[in-house]
């Protein structure tokens, strides 16, 4: 009774605390925990909670002082332990929580609260191996509970998961768990479905299909009945893997006629048909399964027929009439020749098109068959199309759409006559004609959607997409910029009516983008409301562009947005995992693992992570002693990338953006595979700039020889950092000699990804500031080993004058106007920006360096006056003044360069956009005309944006620049 009346005390004081920290009052909650702690110096759960709600007031060294004392007591109190858990997450320190449990673990051995707690804190570190072991350890403390063992038994999968030799995972791993899991068959001790399912996932890891089979169709199978057709549908499978096309056959067919509008089940079933007519299979006379297999393709069309009269009196189902053409199709694939035998095509699709056409899924679906048909039945195809839908006559007076069921059957022709590639046989003139016609046909169908709600699409809006496409093929074939700036308008009053078409948004900021006003991107950005994955999905859309068009402060929030999320994803899947493992989802923890992994290794997560990097590097440092400041806070080793370039991951989505181009202009995958190459290759450019600048900052922090022969020893390194800056040079020299394909523009169309700015830097042959600055830096070191008496000529020429000339090369080579006149009027330099910014970053780097130099020759000039100052007369070595001669070219380049940047201003030179008839004017009536001024409103304030935050950058590093002479 005494001890109970102890814990009710306790539990009494603590409340308090629990309350203030729920309604998150931390102040209060420190208060109360001091009251508490008066009372009772000792009580570790008080000190603890205190130590979090001053974690969550921001006072984290406070908060570890008081976790480090608690955590050395090795605490075993459930209350204790679990609060000391949240403080260490939110801290990120999962080994403390391993640490801590482990503790607990050896003073109470035979707690089992303790050791589940020490199980689950070795699922957030990943350590697999530590998993098994403490799930035995429970196994055997608590042997009449199932879920111990099964623990075991996926920590054991998830070895295997993780193990880099398949041979090594497939021989050892996965048979131990499957001798473990027999062993409960055998005994029948199996109790729950997911018991069961794991022992699935297992034999399914070690390709024993047969066993699998067997499992689902033996009593086992009985426990599968959380999920509709699991078992059906997985023993279908099977049957395909093992190649029994008869049970395949039978399988899908029996699954087809519960449910004939389920597309895979129709793709599987007709594959295993045509795998029994190559191999000319008979059904066995006494075979009562018979009937149900089709072993022939007759057979296998009176089926799909049976299927279509079966629905007929019903609303009629896709799938059938799909699986008609699919039975062609795969036919016509596996004999490489044209196959007509079962159903002329072009009949089929026309069917199809009658019956479905007013859908908007029509398209999509007869996508799917256009490439089986030849040229001509093609051009059949869509004359049929055209002769069926009164809206394709071009006669007068023309005639628009009654209602929106006319109006779709109309766009599924123009998007199948555009996917065939009818569209690019039009000239100039013709595919500009048929652009104004949709147009005008978007126009008059908005008054079907006059009462539609704002997240609602309008119908009409595939006339204005088709319409964009047509007109970005004539501008990319005529390089007239005048009609980007018109379909510009044209889709901001398509969003107006429809604020809710996430792919107008798309479109328009590629079209901004692509001619450099980055501005009016992120409220269309923000409008799609990209959320969670889609920031590694989708996130290339705008990250691509923000830092290259010079909009630094919206890079920063874009790029912080884009990392949180993938930092908390981290944290969360951990928890889903303990929460699989804690209700036995076996199946969900594989998903969960590798859904991790493909964040982990994102490109998007890697690239966003350098480049912020480098940007912070770039705008928080005015000065030398804030850039080894914001080094040291980067915690970077310049020796080892940390990025795994083969384990990264391409999660880009391109496939998002409605695509109706003909199929023979380009291979989506095999673009986005070059782009992916493209992409890896630009990353480590910039991650090998990131590892040289650091490299050289921590050089420069020696200030004396002996410390600088330390250096390598210091830093945890076998090189001296001399030798780790000069390997770096060595290896981005390399990389780009080897790459130097990516210095032709690689022309991605429209769809795809934008190229990154590797093509750019090549061709202004960027690096050569960076590695003619290093080369300085290293000449310095060498000087501050050697001694100031050690010059070399070469070197002292070069010094002085390479990265100045090539600094001013640059800037001329890249100093233009904003506006530029060409053949049919005046037009937006769109490249301008991305050349500055480029030479601004590069700026930014050569600044960084050239600090460096200044770190290593200020204490040698130091010493050289004082140990000389009673020689009257002493010259001192050039070296200083050629340090001082190269800091005044780069001082003159960038304030040049800050000149050019600051005349890209529209408002600096006056110049009002809407008045220079950079396109022709949509309308003369005055709310059209008040409306495109607005959009070149938004045009002038993005260039005068980039304008500012460069020059704001630039004046920086003239500042700096300014502070690194040597007096």
């Amino acid at each position: 009774m005494a001890s109970r009346s102890h814990v009710d005390v306790n539990e009494r004081r603590l409340r308090p605390i629990y309350d203030c920290l729920d309604n998150g009052n931390n102040k209060k909650a420190i208060q109360e925990a001091d009251k508490v702690l008066k009372k009772q110096k000792t009580c570790q759960t008080a000190k603890v909670l205190k130590a979090l709600a001053l974690l969550r007031l921001g006072r984290q060294d406070e908060s570890s002082q008081l976790l480090v004392e608690v955590h050395a007591e090795h605490p075993t109190e459930e209350a204790t332990l679990q609060a000391m858990a949240i403080c260490y997450r939110e801290v990120h320190k999962m080994d403390l929580i391993v640490d801590m449990y482990e503790n607990a673990h050896k003073a109470r051995p035979d707690n089992e609260d303790i050791l589940s707690a020490l199980f689950m804190s070795y699922v957030r570190t990943g350590n697999h191996q530590k998993q098994q072991q403490t799930a035995m350890l429970l196994h055997k403390l608590k042997p009449q509970k199932n879920p111990y063992y099964f623990w075991a038994i996926m920590s054991i999968v998830m070895q295997a998961h993780n193990c880099k030799d398949p041979k090594l995972s497939k021989t050892m791993y996965l048979p131990l768990a499957e001798k473990m899991t027999e062993k409960y068959v055998k005994e029948s001790k199996i109790e729950a479905e997911a018991e069961v399912r794991l022992y699935l996932i297992i034999l399914e890891l070690l390709e024993k299909w047969d066993a699998a089979l067997e499992l689902l169709q033996g009593h086992l199978g009985d426990k599968f009945v959380s999920e509709l057709n699991f078992r059906e549908q997985t023993v279908a499978e099977l049957y395909v893997k093992l190649k029994k096309w008869p049970e395949a056959n039978a399988a899908y067919k029996n699954m087809l006629k519960k449910n004939p509008d389920q597309w895979n089940y129709w793709q599987e079933y007709v594959k295993a048909t045509i795998e029994l007519c190559e191999v000319q299979y008979k059904p066995h006379p006494e075979d009562e399964r018979n009937e149900e297999i089709d072993c022939t393709e007759e057979q296998a069309i009176i089926f799909i027929n049976d299927c279509i009269k079966s629905c007929k009196d019903d609303r009629p189902l896709r799938g059938p009439y799909l699986a008609q053409l699919e039975l062609i199709r795969q036919g016509q694939n596996r004999r490489n020749e044209t196959d007509r035998r079962f159903g002329d095509p072009v009949e089929l699709l026309k069917i199809y098109f009658d019956l479905f056409g007013d859908r908007t899924c029509c398209f999509s679906d007869v996508k799917l068959f256009l490439q089986m048909l030849t040229e001509v039945e093609q051009s059949r195809f869509i004359q049929s199309l055209e002769n069926s839908c009164s809206l394709c006559n071009s006669g007068e007076p023309k005639k628009y759409a009654e209602n929106v069921n006319e109006m779709q059957r109309h766009t599924t022709v123009l998007q199948t006559s555009r996917y065939l590639g009818f569209h690019d046989k039009l000239s100039t003139e013709g595919k500009l004609a048929l652009a104004e016609d949709l147009l005008d046909r978007h126009k008059n169908g908005l008054k079907f959607g006059e009462n539609f709600l704002s997240t609602e699409l309008q119908p009409s809006d595939i006339y204005l997409l088709l319409a964009s496409d047509i007109f970005i093929d004539v501008c990319q074939k005529t390089a007239n910029s005048k009609l980007i700036w018109q379909i510009v308008i044209h889709l901001e009053k398509g969003l107006k009516k429809s604020p809710s078409n996430f792919q107008m948004k798309l479109i328009l900021i590629k079209l901004y983008c692509t001619m450099g006003a980055f501005g009016p991107c992120p409220v269309l950005y923000d409008g799609m409301e990209i959320k969670h994955v889609m920031n590694d999905t989708l996130g290339h859309v705008v990250s691509n562009h923000v830092a290259r068009l010079g909009h630094y402060t919206a890079a920063c929030a874009m790029y912080g947005t884009m990392l949180r999320f993938f930092t908390v994803n981290h944290k969360e899947t951990t928890e889903y995992l303990i929460s699989s493992y804690k209700f036995g989802s076996f199946a969900k923890i594989h998903e969960f693992v590798k859904f991790r992994e493909k964040l982990q290794n994102s490109l998007q997560y890697a690239s966003a992570t350098a480049e912020r990097m480098l940007l912070d590097l770039v705008l928080e440092t005015d000065s030398h002693t804030k850039t080894e400041q914001m080094i040291t806070y980067m915690e970077i080793d310049p020796e080892k990338d940390k990025t795994e370039y083969d384990e990264l991951c391409d999660n880009r989505d391109f496939a998002v953006m409605t695509n109706c181009e003909p199929p023979s202009r380009f291979n989506l995958k095999e673009l986005q595979k070059k782009s992916f190459e493209e992409e890896k290759t630009w990353l480590k450019v910039r991650n090998l700039t990131m590892r040289i600048l650091a490299a050289a900052v921590i050089l420069g922090r020696e200030l004396n020889v002996e410390n600088h022969k330390k250096n390598g020893v210091e830093n945890g390194a076998n090189k001296s950092m001399s030798e780790i800056c000069s390997s770096l040079k060595s290896q981005l020299e390399n990389h780009l000699e080897s790459h130097q394909c990516w210095s032709q523009d690689p022309k991605y169309p429209f769809q795809m990804a934008f190229r990154t700015r590797l093509c750019t830097y090549l061709q202004s042959e960027h690096h050569k500031l960076l590695l003619g600055m290093l080369d300085n830096v290293l000449y310095a070191s060498t000087l501050q080993d050697n001694g100031i008496d050690q010059t070399d000529s070469v070197k002292e020429e070069k010094l002085k004058t390479c990265v100045p000339s090539l600094l001013d090369g640059l800037v001329s080579k890249h100093k233009c106007s904003l506006v530029r006149e060409q053949e049919n009027g005046q037009c937006i330099n769109a490249d301008v920006f991305e050349n500055l910014v480029l030479c601004a970053e590069s700026v930014s780097h050569i600044t960084v360096l050239a600090g460096v130099c200044h770190r290593i020759l200020k204490p040698i000039k130091t010493a050289f006056n004082r140990r000389n100052k009673k020689k009257k007369g002493l010259k001192l070595p050039p070296t200083f003044e050629h340090y001082n001669q190269m800091l005044t070219g780069l001082e003159k380049a960038t304030l040049d360069l800050h000149e050019a940047v600051r005349k890209l201003d529209p408002v600096f030179l006056s110049i009002d956009l809407s008045s220079l008839k950079l396109t022709d004017s949509l309308s003369n009536k005055k709310e059209d005309v008040e409306f495109e001024n607005e959009i070149w409103k938004k045009v002038e304030q993005s260039y005068q944006q980039s304008s500012v935050e460069v020059t704001e950058l630039l004046h920086k590093k003239m500042q700096y620049l300014a502070s690194l002479k040597l007096l």
